[in-house]
């Protein structure tokens, strides 16, 4: 990382399980393209809907809505109902693929899987040799920790990751922060319930990222740190927007993108506002690789993606954004446009026509097939 820049951590943080409609009811009021008037969650959520790719497909097809729901953002998700209207929000961000949780954590490591499903459990976890953010990091002198639940999910695997010191438990983010170790990239996940999969309650999750963004923020680095929240999968719950078809499985059915689901880009230097423009996970690790200043992955779904770095001021003289609200503390709102601006409409496809998901790239330079384990109809 060049010596100049102003961001010196990037923090990465990864929950579970909801779509942008599902969460984010409270940015109709400031003009996002969310839903409004659907029936209010229960918290914690009744129910764990099917959430795979067969699920996934059925919900493509329109055979199913999916759980039309929406939680009240303000009461259920205060934290962040703030960093949505205080930070970026950015609205058409999508899941890498329509499917379940592994292969989109995939995504957000290093930009690739060789599956579309969870790995069975019960069995020894597959371990593959595929480029990974922490990697690249590891490889250009970039300190880096992987803050995971018990079982060291989903770096665990990664070969060039697997058994590293550098895997720990989620909470420690909170004290490397306040012992002024915090690495320059940092990648959070958590067990449950804090990882807010259904049926977990939803403001225990809120909670848990709340205290690792107050503990940065006290340690003195809100000005110098970029966060990137988001949620691995649509979890089973409806979107009320088509997403591009952009990716196809070899039986011609849309792999990516996925639906969407939410992110969340705020820290100092952080241009608050709704972006418009579609983004996947892959655009997590290239953000990360643009605003630390390391080299391409090897990995062309993100060295070929813009990222959205750009919505970081890098200049000398930045406005800079307030610190969040103190956790535990009493949140004020910011208070909403009025009238409230309309929704922008979706933007055009990003592409033509989609492409067939291409074969995994390994370290040595060798490749896997393409993901396809997962046959459809």
């Amino acid at each position: 990382m060049a010596p100049t820049s102003p961001i010196s951590h990037e923090v990465v943080l990864v929950q579970e399980n909801h779509t942008t409609d599902n969460y984010f009811r409270s940015m109709a009021a400031f003009g996002a393209n969310v839903a409004t008037g659907w029936p209010t969650s229960p918290n914690p959520p009744a129910s764990d809907q099917p959430h795979d790719r067969h699920a996934y497909y059925r919900w493509l097809t329109k055979k199913i809505t999916g759980a039309h729901l929406q939680f009240d953002t303000v009461k259920d998700l205060p934290f962040y109902a703030w960093l949505a209207a205080s930070g970026a929000f950015i609205e058409n961000h999508c899941a890498g693929y329509g499917t379940n949780s592994t292969p989109n954590h995939l995504l957000i490591v290093g930009g690739q899987t060789p599956t579309l499903r969870n790995p069975p459990r019960g069995k020894t976890p597959p371990v593959w040799d595929m480029p990974s953010l922490p990697g690249l990091a590891a490889n250009h002198g970039l300190s880096w920790k992987a803050y995971t639940g018990s079982s060291g999910y989903p770096v665990e695997f990664y070969k060039q990751l697997k058994g590293s010191p550098n895997i720990v438990r989620s909470a420690d983010i909170i004290k490397d922060a306040q012992a002024g170790t915090l690495p320059a990239l940092s990648m959070v996940w958590h067990d449950s319930p804090y990882d807010e999969h259904p049926t977990a309650d939803v403001s225990t999750g809120m909670d848990a990222i709340w205290q690792i963004v107050d503990a940065v923020a006290k340690a003195g680095l809100w000005n110098s740190t970029v966060f990137m929240l988001t949620w691995d999968d649509w979890g089973g719950y409806d979107d009320h927007v088509v997403t591009p078809n952009v990716e196809t499985t070899p039986d011609g059915i849309q792999l990516a993108y996925g639906p969407r689901v939410p992110l969340l880009m705020f820290g100092g230097r952080v241009r608050p506002g709704i972006d418009h423009r579609w983004s996947w996970h892959p655009s997590v690790p290239k953000t990360a690789i643009d605003l630390l200043r390391l080299p391409k992955l090897g990995v062309t779904r993100v060295d070929d993606d813009t990222g959205l770095a750009d919505l970081v001021d890098l200049s000398a003289s930045p406005k800079l954004n307030p610190a969040p609200p103190a956790h535990g503390t009493t949140i004020t709102q910011p208070t909403p446009p009025k009238p409230a601006p309309t929704p922008t409409p979706v933007p055009p496809p990003p592409v033509a026509k989609p492409a067939p998901v291409g074969a995994v790239i390994l370290r040595d330079g060798s490749t896997l097939p393409p993901p396809n384990d997962v046959p459809l109809p």
